[in-house]
């Protein structure tokens, strides 16, 4: 055999056996529960059976040792000849751990794994040598420890309905197949279904075009047809290729029960984790992002929720507290909740806490309802523990769980109720290479705010906006929301109009509003880069291309709240004039003898480039418009414009309808068309249409001005 062959030996052992030592975690926990279970018995001893021989094969010798101890003690438990007690099953769970260090061992190349005292409790379990090992139990728990070194209760036979005792047996004989396939080709995958995807949007976007212009055509009905078809099956290819990343968010379930029962032995607290959902399946990308956040979620759970056995029996409580951990699809988004039975929490006591420790004023505690005092629990070094462990994290775990979530665009949201226990919701989302996002128009610019971080949207008057402390806010419903103007926090024109909408978006555990002028609609995009160059704009996660061929920003929910806490606080006078009454004050201040130019384009920052393009000569003055209606009635009330220059491809009226409408109303001055884009039938329309010239995007600066002297002094000359 040769080295290539023996590297991929053990490359496959090593799979192979990370997959056993994850399970037998697991099963060994739910074995000291469910002592009668010999099928499960049977299944934890086939795995060490099986990671005995695969070591012993490749030459592990130290693994192949270790296991063959533990594989003894599984086989007099599956012949009834010991039983489970707890004493025994702490040696299983150490024999574990210590896989795991030999196994990193060889994937590093190292050798820091000391087995030797596993190996004698090892041995003295199979020999029934064992002596009772009892970890100390808390200062204020003497009876506790007390009770704990009397070898273990007797095993409890557990009832299971026939129904599950076949099911469970049936799984214990399938086999799976399964391929292995490298992650990066998966990734490729993705990415081209991603391309077709946006392929899939344009040609939708170009058949529904065709439709209102011919309708009843054949051909058209046809290219409809088709056009729905190819839809479909891009959307099923999407979803299966979806599916290949896709992973059952058991994979770190699994890892809880054991955490939880150390939890349990080191509290002396008696607490039972039951799992539901855990064939859910979530993106492998977001499954590995959220294991650090639930395992302190867990932890804080058990360690702050559930009581003592004495403090729940006080209550009349059972003297076992349980903690659900579960997971449930809802639309494009998977739910995780982790709910307890324990002590709950107490908002005022939050708030107190919280102004005690600097993290907010006595005035935002007394606007707080109860979620928001929840989420308190989030900031950063915050915790209200009378005594600080390691278990619940030392008061820093759960601005962890903030910032993981937020990394996955993920929402937290708490129920707590006193005395009756805490339920925490972390809402998901499936995948996070195609999304589904909320187009919005703000300022003439279209941007993508991602679904997932929409809770919902809602129509307002400016009136209704309030201010506290140097902050836009709104009261909805029952509480007060923060607002961001998108314009503001991008430096956009603003266009004042009497009725806006804010769109609700949520971050782990804070919501506020942005507000925009328009709702476009929900369209399903692909996330693409915006490069070395022009990446890491704060505020901004990549751009994609929409159903018409354009470039548009999506935004980075994170990055846009952190820009609008650091904005200068101020108040906007609501009360400013709308644009077009602006535009005629603006044209009173005309340059002497300068030419003036509008500038009609639907895109903010092309308007912003060619109006700086232009106004570096002291002989250009400019006025903005954002739409082919808004031009023409720029131009109905302002008779001192001398050239028009607009893009070609904009919405509701493009260039050369513009130019068309401009030449029916009798204005005769130069128009220039730009564009980054210009098809072969579009040349005939520049003539037909009334347009003057043709400028390509980028715009070179030199052509554009001297066209622009070009066409003045050929009207000036004919004039």
């Amino acid at each position: 055999m040769n080295n290539d062959d023996m590297q991929e030996l053990v490359q496959d052992f090593l799979v192979e056996t990370n997959e056993i030592i994850e399970n037998l975690d697991h099963d060994l926990v739910e074995l000291e529960s469910n002592q009668n279970d010999l099928e499960l018995l049977n299944k934890i001893f086939r795995g060490a059976h099986t990671m005995k021989g695969s070591s012993s094969f490749l030459g592990f010798t130290k693994l192949a040792e270790l296991t063959h101890h533990a594989e003894d003690i599984l086989n007099k438990l599956r012949k009834s000849e010991m039983v489970v007690t707890r004493e025994i099953m702490d040696t299983l769970l150490e024999f574990v751990d210590k896989t795991k260090q030999i196994i990193n061992d060889i994937e590093n190349g190292t050798d820091s794994a000391d087995c030797s005292s596993v190996i004698e409790n090892l041995k003295l379990a199979s020999e029934g040598k064992l002596t009772a090992r009892v970890k100390a139990a808390p200062a204020a728990q003497p009876a506790q420890a007390a009770k704990a070194a009397a070898p273990a209760p007797a095993p409890k036979p557990q009832a299971a309905p026939k129904q599950e005792a076949a099911k469970t047996t049936h799984q214990a004989t399938q086999v799976e197949q399964t391929i292995r396939v490298d992650v990066s080709r998966l990734d490729s995958l993705v990415n081209l279904v991603g391309e077709l995807v946006l392929s899939r949007n344009m040609l939708s976007q170009i058949a529904g075009e065709l439709e209102n212009k011919f309708e009843n055509e054949y051909l058209v009905e046809q290219l409809l047809v088709a056009t729905n078809s190819i839809g479909m099956n891009t959307t099923e290819l999407q979803l299966a290729i979806m599916k290949t990343r896709m992973i059952a968010i058991g994979k770190v379930f699994n890892k809880f029960p054991r955490v939880v029962r150390d939890i349990a032995r080191d509290t002396g607290k008696e607490i039972e984790l039951i799992i539901s959902g855990e064939e859910t399946e979530l993106d492998k990308q977001v499954i590995e992002s959220i294991g650090d956040p639930l395992l302190h979620m867990i932890r804080n759970s058990c360690d702050h929720g559930v009581e003592t056995p004495e403090a729940r029996l006080a209550k009349g409580k059972p003297r076992m507290g349980t903690v659900n951990l579960s997971a449930y699809h809802e639309g494009n988004h998977v739910v995780i909740e982790i709910k307890d039975d324990g002590a709950g929490m107490d908002p005022d006591k939050l708030k107190r806490k919280a102004i005690e420790k600097g993290v907010i004023t006595v005035e935002e505690a007394n606007s707080m309802d109860d979620k928001q005092a929840f989420s308190l629990i989030f900031k950063a070094g915050f915790s209200t523990a009378e005594k600080i462990t390691n278990i619940s994290g030392r008061g820093v775990g759960m601005d962890v769980v903030r910032t993981n979530i937020e990394k996955l665009n993920g929402i937290i949201t708490i129920d707590s109720k006193i005395n009756e226990g805490s339920i925490f919701y972390l809402k998901l989302p499936l995948t996070l290479a195609i999304i589904q996002a909320l187009l919005v128009e703000v300022a003439g610019e279209t941007f993508a705010i991602p679904l997932a971080s929409v809770v919902e949207t809602v129509r307002i008057t400016n009136e209704e906006i309030h201010s506290f402390e140097g902050r836009e806010v709104l009261k909805l419903r029952d509480r007060v929301l923060s607002l961001v103007r998108l314009d503001e926090a991008f430096a956009l024109d603003e266009l004042e109009q009497d009725e806006i909408y804010v769109v609700v978006v949520a971050l782990a555990e804070k919501q506020l509003g942005f507000i925009v002028d328009k709702l476009i609609g929900q369209e399903e995009i692909v996330i693409k880069s915006l490069g070395d160059y022009l990446g890491g704009n704060p505020g901004i996660a990549g751009a994609t291309i929409t159903g018409d061929g354009r470039v548009r920003l999506i935004l980075d929910v994170a990055g846009v709240i952190e820009v609008a806490q650091n904005m200068p606080r101020r108040i906007r006078n609501t009360k400013k004039l709308s644009s077009n009454k602006r535009s005629s004050i603006q044209s009173v201040s005309k340059k002497t003898n300068a030419v003036k130019v509008l500038i009609c384009d639907d895109s903010s920052t092309d308007r912003k480039i060619t109006k700086k393009v232009l106004e570096s000569q002291d002989w250009i003055e400019t006025i903005e418009a954002p739409s082919g209606k808004d031009a023409l009635n720029i131009l109905s009330k302002d008779n001192s414009i001398d050239l028009v220059i607009s893009d070609i491809m904009m919405p509701d009226m493009d260039g050369f309808r513009l130019a068309r409408s401009m030449r029916e109303k009798g204005y005769d001055m130069p128009i220039i068309a730009i564009s980054a884009r210009m098809e072969p039938s579009d040349k005939k329309k520049l003539t037909t249409s009334g347009v003057n010239a043709f400028i390509s995007k980028p715009i070179n600066q030199q052509l554009l001005l001297d066209k622009i002297d070009e066409l003045i002094s050929q009207k000036n000359n004919n004039g």
